[in-house]
This record gives structure tokens, C-alpha cells and sequence, in this order.
């Protein structure tokens, strides 16, 4: 999806808080099968373009690569943040996916990735609120239970109220 055209925003909001505020349940991919790290971010960024969050999924995509160029994102615990601005991207989102059985990511503590926020922002905002999203991510999937917690989560719905409790 490359042209300018403004999407139908089908996805509501999350809930208040800096990451919920960027996430619904459009946003959010449950067990992705046979996927490696690139697979998993282009899915994620075409979440991005189908709810209206993006306007070009491989913007999104080509800037979350170059950042894992610079140094993995693979914060280790079995979870990844990568991160992107691009001018593809419309309006903030983070979207989520989760694999079962692992994918290599080049983790910091070797281990694989189950865990999987891609956090997009356009090209023009401000560095302040993409840190402000990696470091309440961070803070929450610094918690064994919240980790736990989402790699049990039977839905969107159950990924959201995971992460809404460890946000507070």
C-alpha cells in the first residue's frame, strides 16, 4: 500500500496510557507460525496499513530493518521492540505479535524471540514519545508475569488488559 490515501481508521483507540493509547486489537497477532524476523515486522507494518495507522507498510518496514542494522532489538526474555519512524507512517501505533515456538532474532541474551512489539511513528514526531512508548514497554516486559501472561493471553482483548494491568 504506497499511495497517500487516508485509511478508514477500523480500530478504536486503546486505552489511556502512552503504548495502549497506540494499540487496539487491529494491532495485535497471536501465534505466528513459521515466520522469521523480518517476516514478523512486515506483518506487523501491514497491520499498520490495514487499519489506517500507516500509509505504506514497506516504509515502515524498511526503516524497522535498517534499525535492526544498527544493533538487534532483541531485548532478551524472549522479547524484541522494534522501532521504526517513517513517512509511511500516519499516526503512532505499536502492534504486537507472538510466536509459540520462537524465532531468531539475534537477541542480546541469545535466546529466541516469543514477543514482539513493533512500535512505528511518522518521520516528523517528536524522539520524546518513542521513548516514552520503549521505556513503558521495557518496564512492563521487565516483569516475569506480564510476560507470562501475554504468552498465555487467549485474545486481543486478553493482551490488552495484560498489558493495561502492567502499565499501571
Amino acid at each position: 500500500m504506497s499511495d497517500r490515501t487516508p485509511r478508514p481508521a477500523d480500530d478504536s483507540p486503546g486505552r489511556s496510557g502512552s503504548v495502549l493509547e497506540h494499540m487496539s486489537e487491529s494491532t495485535v497477532l497471536l501465534d505466528v507460525h513459521g515466520a522469521d524476523r523480518d517476516g514478523i515486522i512486515r506483518q506487523l507494518a501491514e497491520l499498520g496499513a490495514h487499519t489506517g495507522r500507516a500509509y505504506d507498510a514497506d516504509s515502515t518496514v524498511a526503516a524497522a530493518l535498517a534499525r535492526e542494522e544498527e544493533g538487534s532489538t532483541g531485548v532478551g526474555d524472549g522479547v524484541a521492540l522494534p522501532h521504526a519512524k517513517s513517512a509511511g507512517a500516519e499516526r503512532p501505533m505499536v502492534a504486537f505479535a507472538r510466536s509459540a515456538q520462537g524465532v531468531e532474532w539475534n537477541a542480546l541474551d541469545g535466546g529466541p524471540v516469543h514477543l514482539v512489539f513493533l512500535i512505528s511513528l511518522p518521520e516528523d514526531r517528536s524522539g520524546g514519545e518513542h521513548l516514552e512508548v520503549l521505556a513503558d514497554l521495557s518496564e512492563a516486559l521487565a516483569q516475569e508475569s506480564c510476560r507470562r501472561a501475554l504468552l498465555d493471553a487467549g485474545s486481543a482483548s486478553e493482551v490488552l488488559a495484560v498489558l493495561e494491568d502492567a502499565l499501571d
